[in-house]
């Protein structure tokens, strides 16, 4: 299998794996059941996920950089890589600062000590603004993802 083939493969997996969690799971699990139950649900199969991705991040990432050495540095290549080292980037901020940050806000925001109160309230905010985020950022990362798959054929020789 070459280089260029490996880091299609993983790339492929890679976006396959959010689009399927973004586009089908997430909304299938929202319709099937109440918010909470969907939400327990997420909690738990989210960071199994975050993990799967980032392996096939990080197989994508090396076969795109061993192909770039390899080819002596071809400029033309760079279309694929920086869209790649730019989601990369994104999934790393998201598997490493973003869910660990929601994950928590979500902990504490079901205390028994805050029910009812401000902080609460304050902390639910926090929740919803980082959850937006995070849409955005597996938005972005979805779309370049199905971007950079549509030029590798080309640029991947």
């Amino acid at each position: 299998m070459t280089l260029a083939s490996c880091a299609f493969i993983g790339l492929a997996l890679w976006v396959g794996g959010w689009g399927l969690m973004i586009g089908v799971v997430t909304p299938t699990l929202f319709r099937s059941f109440q918010k909470p139950e969907a939400g327990r649900f997420l909690e738990v199969l989210f960071p199994a996920v975050d993990r799967w991705t980032f392996v096939w991040a990080g197989v994508t990432v090396g076969a795109l950089l061993a192909f770039f050495l390899n080819r002596h540095f071809v400029a033309r290549s760079l279309v694929i890589e920086i869209p790649v080292g730019v989601m990369f980037l994104l999934n790393l901020h998201s598997v490493v600062i973003l869910h660990p940050q929601i994950r928590e806000l979500k902990r504490k925001i079901n205390l028994p000590q805050y029910q009812g109160t401000a902080h609460q309230q304050t902390m639910q905010n926090a929740f919803e603004r980082l959850h937006r985020r995070s849409v955005q950022l597996h938005g972005l990362l979805l779309f370049l993802g199905i971007f950079v798959l549509g030029l590798s054929p080309r640029f991947l020789r």
